[in-house]
């Protein structure tokens, strides 16, 4: 399994954060699934799956987001709502979803449930547009006499690579988080950033904006490298310092604090080290290095030369 696809990477997680919130999860399925089918479904059901429904070699290929919903019809009957997130192509995503959903009515058949609906949906935001198989007729190589033994089965896609700026335009959170992702990895985040934190600033409720806005900025920092810290604090600090606001000082100074810390920490041992190589070539009776030379050196450069005064040192002994 590619390393990308592990659920410790920063995709995933902030995907599954985003997929915990009910309400991101019935606009993915607005903002997705035909009228028709939203039609049959009872959205505001919509809660996570009591089990797992996936055993040890299925979840290493998939990250077991799943969800019940009940049909809108009002009786006990209910689909089961399968995503799968992706942020590269995979050519085994077909056949990974169709034995998920396999495997989930096997479950539901071994505990004495009757075999039901799964609607699944693969969530990719990838930087070039999604080029392998969506069906089964595609993965599988047959000649066309054998075409009718292959499964039919097509797999819906949401290709964030694929979604235009005006359809993630608009005063939405969910497409503001949509906008993120599939802007993590390309080199139009700089550009885009500060318009999308501006869209989080507005539109993401007060009583959790704190929190959602840590995870965000915490995300853009662990995902992408197409922005360093130094310049994501200055984005943010852009665009969160409106007055008033209690959830700017509270991210961007926490992670100044951390750079100064880090910054202090780094002088304190290029002190150490300057003050090492003086004493040092002191005693060998060396002219002295001047400060401002060893000032300019960076902690790598400065350790090079207390190793060599040291080695000196040994060899006159």
């Amino acid at each position: 399994m590619d390393d990308d696809e592990s659920i410790h990477n920063p995709h995933d997680r902030f995907v599954r954060r985003l997929l915990s919130e009910p309400d991101r999860v019935r606009d993915l399925v607005r903002w997705q699934l035909p009228a028709e089918v939203l039609a049959e479904l009872d959205l505001e059901s919509i809660r996570p799956a009591k089990e797992s429904f996936v055993d040890i070699a299925l979840r290493e290929g998939l990250s077991d987001l799943v969800f019940d919903v009940k049909l809108s019809r009002g009786d006990d009957a209910f689909v089961v709502l399968l995503f799968e997130h992706k942020s590269t192509t995979d050519p085994q995503t077909i056949f990974q979803v169709l034995r998920y959903i396999v495997g989930i009515n096997d479950q539901r058949l071994r505990s004495g449930q009757p075999l039901c609906c799964v609607i699944p949906l693969v969530f990719y935001h990838g930087r070039s547009p999604w080029n392998v198989a969506r069906t089964m007729q595609e993965l599988v190589e047959s000649p066309e006499p054998l075409r009718g033994f292959v499964p039919s089965f097509a797999m819906p896609l949401l290709d964030l690579s694929q979604c235009s700026d005006e359809e993630l335009r608009g005063e939405s959170v969910f497409l503001a988080y949509m906008a993120l992702l599939k802007y993590i990895k390309r080199d139009e985040l700089p550009e885009r950033l500060p318009e999308i934190l501006e869209l989080f600033r507005k539109l993401l409720p007060p009583a959790t904006a704190l929190q959602s806005f840590e995870t965000i900025l915490r995300y853009i920092a662990t995902g992408t490298d197409r922005v360093s810290k130094s310049e994501l604090i200055a984005v943010v600090t852009q665009v969160l310092q409106v007055e008033g606001t209690s959830i700017m000082p509270t991210i961007a100074e926490q992670w100044k604090q951390e750079g100064e810390r880090a910054g202090e920490k780094k002088g304190e041992q290029k002190g150490e080290l300057i003050g090492r190589i003086l004493v040092m070539e002191e005693v060998l009776k060396k002219p002295p290095t001047p400060k401002e030379r060893l000032s300019g050196q960076d902690l790598q450069q400065l350790q090079s030369q207390v190793d060599a005064l040291s080695a000196e040192m040994q060899s006159r002994r």
